[in-house]
């Protein structure tokens, strides 16, 4: 995993505090019950007033926009993700990809049984994005992402994202 000289090769921008949001803490807010949308989306409301705080990747649209279909929820993710100016959507570069596949490599590990678990190809772009953004947190509903030693995994659950609400006002 990236060490701490390491990380700091990969910082873009550093906002203070930032953090950085996978893709199902969006499905969540957008598709979810009100049991689970709710605190997201009052994450939501608390970053319209500090935006660009949240960082996200432009892959997270890839990941939400199939099950929404050509429906009214697809123009809701757009204007939430790309229009509503909250997130600070970061590209898929070719660093990120290269970075991403030295990660993965980097993460892989071997089960008792012998088998060789790498991470996924959308869960390691999202980890380098959020590293190279310098994001010390990582919202996720993934409790087994492998993320750098000097990020910390917030459950996107009603606790977690209330931590995370005080953490950022």
């Amino acid at each position: 995993m990236f060490g701490a000289n390491e990380m700091n090769g990969m910082i873009d921008r550093v906002l203070d505090p930032v953090f950085y949001i996978d893709a199902n803490p969006f499905i969540y807010a957008v598709e979810g019950d009100d049991n689970v949308a709710q605190p997201v989306n009052e994450l939501f409301a608390v970053l319209r007033n500090r935006p660009a705080i949240a960082v996200t990747s432009e892959l997270t649209l890839a990941e939400v926009l199939p099950k929404a279909g050509p429906t009214d929820r697809r123009q809701t993710y757009f204007d939430l993700i790309v229009w509503g100016g909250i997130f600070d959507l970061r590209p898929v570069t070719r660093e990120i990809l290269v970075e991403t596949a030295d990660y993965r490599r980097s993460a892989t590990r071997v089960l008792p049984d012998g088998r060789t678990v790498m991470p996924k190809l959308p869960d390691a772009i999202h980890v380098v994005t959020a590293a190279r953004s310098g994001c010390r947190l990582f919202l996720s509903t993934d409790g087994r992402i492998k993320l750098p030693s000097n990020m910390r995994l917030v459950e996107a659950d009603r606790e977690g994202i209330a931590t995370l609400i005080r953490e950022v006002t």
